[in-house]
């Protein structure tokens, strides 16, 4: 079961709600990419549906490119544009000065 909660900036207020990483359902498992042809963090799936990896594998890296889709922005779907967003400095796409934290007024959910 994969969990996602809601990210805000501290200098712009640009609110997101992102699993922060990857993160792995029942069938599908996603990552976090920061889209720069709309400015906005997205969760994006990164394996072939129907397909599941191992969590070993996903945590270390061991998942086969051939197994991968191309990786498309669920928002403006652009396929050239999206670069992995760095969750440990969690940089803000909009105003490129910022830091995302997390909202503690913000939703978690569980996701599958």
């Amino acid at each position: 079961m994969g969990s996602k909660r809601t990210y805000k900036c501290i200098k712009c207020d640009y609110t997101v709600l992102t699993s922060a990483g990857k993160d792995w359902g029942m069938i599908a498992v996603v990552d976090t990419y920061i889209c720069n042809s709309c400015k906005n963090i997205v969760d994006v799936c990164i394996d072939r549906e129907g397909e599941t990896y191992k969590r070993h594998d996903i945590l270390f890296k061991n998942m086969k490119n051939k197994h991968r889709l191309d990786l498309t922005c669920p928002k403006c779907s652009s396929k050239t544009d999206l670069i992995k967003w760095k969750t440990r400095l969690r940089p803000c796409p909009k105003c490129d000065d910022g830091k995302m934290e997390v909202d503690p007024d913000g939703k978690e959910i569980l996701w599958d």
